[in-house]
């Protein structure tokens, strides 16, 4: 283990783990203080996470984005992790940190790293601060409308006669699709969480990465949603929903249904549709919803430490 040493900012190719793990995405939110840590052999990197001071002595990873944590080269061995975090957090204790943050990837995007990940952090004195559950569906040969609930093609197929027919639209259309999820939120009372701006900034940093969905009703969208390919293998809905006055509609089924087809045809493996609870708060009509469209359930969770 003597070849391996910690970088910082020093951005080794190559990139590990997820979008939420590159270099790109760290500048886009870590400011002048971030630290982007790596475990290299001298050669390459082996490992990879950022952290920002988000509040005075409170590191967090990531800055912005539902997850990034630690992302591990696959044969990298247990003893290197160790290595590896006992070197960013003494880093991160010489730079004023109280209280470290760590958001890993869903277990379901890769179990056994979330495993090491998970038994890593306990071991070194880190708490379950937030636990929360995800859903995800593995991309098969399968239509969606054959493993979805019979409810749920029905409401596919009555979309279907009425003549609505979500599609893939343009990074052009990114206004309209942004404003019929803000009038779906709005209509729960809630906000988007990125302002249109930030989006357009990622898209100028990762047009190939962002793809987004709609479903026309003449000249406006009755649904739309935001999606992530945070790798070759994973798809993340990081937004959608309908305008007022669609439920009865239910047009998310018809989204659902074409951008499972998408992955498809783009050979995703994995697409997570997110979060069902908030802070062990769970949402069961939000869970059933997702299960019925043929999603499942894996942990998602926050660990902290105070220093």
């Amino acid at each position: 283990m003597s070849d391996q040493k910690l970088t910082i900012n020093a951005f080794v190719e190559p990139n590990l783990g997820s979008l939420f793990h590159e270099a790109g995405f760290f500048r886009l939110h870590a400011g002048e203080g971030g630290r982007y840590f790596q475990w290299t052999d001298g050669k390459k990197s082996l490992g990879t996470i950022h952290f920002t001071e988000v509040d005075h002595g409170i590191w967090r990873s990531p800055a912005r984005g539902t997850f990034a944590g630690y992302a591990w080269e696959r044969d990298l061995s247990v003893e290197q992790m160790f290595a590896f975090h006992d070197a960013v957090e003494a880093e991160l204790v010489d730079a004023g940190a109280k209280r470290i943050e760590i958001l890993p990837a869903p277990m379901a995007h890769d179990p056994v790293a979330f495993a090491n990940t998970l038994y890593l952090l306990r071991a070194r004195g880190f708490a379950t601060e937030v636990c929360d559950l995800n859903h995800t569906l593995e991309v098969t040969a399968t239509p969606l409308g054959e493993r979805m609930t019979y409810g749920n093609r029905k409401r596919l197929r009555k979309a279907e006669r009425e003549g609505f027919k979500a599609e893939r639209v343009g990074l052009d259309q990114l206004h309209a699709v942004y404003d019929t999820i803000a009038a779906n939120r709005a209509m729960k009372g809630n906000a988007v969480s990125m302002r249109v701006a930030q989006l357009e900034e990622m898209i100028a940093l990762f047009p190939d990465r962002l793809v987004l969905f709609g479903m026309k009703d003449g000249d406006s969208l009755a649904a739309s949603a935001i999606c992530l390919r945070l790798s070759p293998s994973v798809l993340y809905v990081f937004y959608w929903g309908d305008r007022p006055g669609y439920s009865a509609l239910s047009p998310v089924v018809a989204l659902a249904d074409t951008i499972y087809a998408y992955c498809q045809e783009s050979g995703i493996v994995l697409l997570d549709v997110g979060t069902s609870t908030v802070n062990l708060e769970p949402n069961f009509g939000l869970i059933q919803f997702k299960r019925g469209l043929g999603f499942t359930e894996s942990l998602k969770v926050r660990l902290s430490k105070q220093l």
